[in-house]
């Protein structure tokens, strides 16, 4: 017990040990970044997720951490703040620009390939400085994966009409097949019997498609890494992908999407960011939670409608309207607590932060500044 406490949370011991060797330094900021993507700042929780990452294309794994690292080393050659640094907050739209052009961008391994990668991964760390400077005075949110979207969707949108590189354009929703249900049938022998364990493969798939990684055993690595620094976020996550699947039942989704987690990501983003990370958690927020799940698989399969005729991905698009939109309502009312930017770390240390009566902001239960 006592060593899986010491792995909790932000490992904050931790990280002020590995302050003494640049080397190790840089690994814990560039693994943070990693976890940063579904808001752990856990250098464990950014290793699993590269190991599952790995298991499901080594291409797709290399290309992650190549990204996290340029985007990384962009911030500091830039003299950005230090302490976003260390805390990943610069290298996780570089870690999904390594993964969106490991999928996109063909063939594997191919120095072009990895160049883009470094260099894109580099220029999102700039969009997310830009962000920051417009969004979080004026409007109290963050850029969440906006850089990341922005940024790859410009490089993919550029190289389709150039002969240097060779991208996979592909529909951000799959041609049209059976239903949801359907599908999930149909993917095991044994008919109706078959259903649940082809919908925990689909929900874990949700989980692995945040990372562009088709596989549930990366989905169950992405969950495990996500556990050992929150349990609320890990199971949150899972919530979320139940609500994209669900979202695709009623509204006639395609059922290999469904099933290949296409609706789910979007969504699993939306609920642990709301159900926890911005918000304290309480019974208010785990309701906005769902809602914001709800509404990222719509806007999923609406932004799909509006980049498929051009061969483009939707990303993480949908992610970023609903839960910049509900981030919005957080002066709307007493309803829900709103976590402050600078005080984020996970949804159990917000609920025992907020809920201690005396306790300072910014102060953890022990009255101990953070």
């Amino acid at each position: 017990m006592a060593a899986l406490a010491t792995l909790d949370g932000v490992m904050a011991p931790w990280a002020r040990r590995a302050e003494a060797r640049p080397a190790l330094e840089l690994a814990d900021s560039c693994l943070r970044g990693v976890g940063q993507v579904v808001f752990m700042n856990n250098p464990v929780t950014g290793l699993l997720i590269l190991a599952g990452l790995t298991l499901a294309s080594v291409w797709l794994g290399v290309a992650t951490a190549i990204g996290v690292v340029a985007a990384t080393l962009a911030a500091r050659v830039l003299a950005f703040d230090r302490t976003a640094i260390r805390g990943g907050l610069y290298g996780f739209n570089g870690a999904l620009v390594g993964a969106g052009l490991a999928t996109f961008l063909v063939p594997a391994f191919d120095v072009e390939s990895i160049v883009a990668v470094v260099v894109v991964a580099a220029f999102s760390t700039v969009v997310t400085a830009t962000l920051s400077r417009l969004l979080v005075p004026t409007l109290g949110v963050p850029g969440l994966t906006l850089p990341f979207n922005l940024a790859t969707l410009a490089f993919l949108a550029a190289a389709a009409g150039g002969e240097g590189f060779a991208p996979v354009v592909e529909p951000a929703l799959p041609a049209a097949g059976e239903g949801v249900d359907g599908a999930l049938r149909s993917q095991e022998d044994g008919g109706a019997a078959a259903a649940v364990p082809a919908l925990a493969n689909a929900l874990l798939r949700g989980v692995g498609q945040v990372f562009l990684a088709d596989s549930a055993v990366a989905g169950l690595l992405v969950l495990a890494g996500m556990a050992v620094c929150s349990r609320i976020a890990a199971g949150f996550a899972l919530v979320g992908s139940l609500v994209g699947l669900l979202v695709a039942v009623a509204l006639g989704g395609d059922g290999f999407a469904a099933y290949h987690g296409l609706w789910g990501y979007n969504s699993v983003l939306c609920a642990v960011a709301i159900g926890g990370v911005f918000f304290v958690l309480d019974r208010r927020s785990a309701v906005l939670a769902v809602l914001c799940a709800a509404a990222g698989a719509v806007l999923f399969a609406a932004v799909g409608t509006f980049l498929s005729p051009v061969g483009l991905p939707g990303f993480t698009l949908a992610f970023c309207l609903a839960t910049l939109a509900f981030l919005l309502i957080k002066d709307a009312g007493p309803g829900v607590q709103a976590v402050s930017l600078a005080e984020i770390t996970t949804p159990e240390r917000h609920r025992r932060v907020r809920h201690v009566p005396g306790v300072a902001p910014g102060r953890d239960a022990l009255g101990v500044e953070r």
